[in-house]
């Protein structure tokens, strides 16, 4: 089965709630990427980001769903995560890509390319003063 992933930012979770159907739009300038365990990718960075354990922001909850319906769900990464993800350097960046790839399920460019772009729309997140978000289909 594939998956489509779309991270975007949004003011605030109605707007973003009302992508839930077809997607983030252009004008909400989403990166779109497929086939990872979105779930699993974002709790496996926020715990090397924020030096937290797994268990410990499994245990928290993770990304909050801010709507779903059958197959779509819409997530809002956490503020501190964010934070962490607008402020991360290169080098952090591409550890953090290292660590979520060791076990080689993803390309190691691809990984790299994905850390770096939600970082990108995090520091949009943070500058605008709104959130970020991943809608998965």
């Amino acid at each position: 089965m594939s998956t489509i992933i779309k991270f975007f930012v949004a003011a605030d979770d109605t707007i973003a709630a009302g992508v839930m159907q077809a997607g983030p739009g252009p004008d909400l300038a989403p990166v779109t990427y497929g086939n990872f365990d979105v779930w699993s990718a974002l709790e496996e960075w926020e715990s090397f980001l924020l030096r937290r354990d797994l268990a410990e922001i499994v245990a928290d909850g993770g990304p909050i769903e801010v709507d779903e319906d059958d197959d779509i769900v819409v997530l809002r990464v956490p503020p501190a995560f964010t934070r962490a993800l607008a402020d991360a350097d290169e080098v952090t960046l591409d550890d953090t890509a290292g660590r979520w790839n060791a076990k080689g399920e993803i390309d190691r460019e691809l990984a790299r390319e994905i850390v770096g772009a939600v970082a990108t729309l995090a520091a949009t997140a943070v500058r605008t003063e709104g959130s970020l978000y991943c809608w998965v289909c």
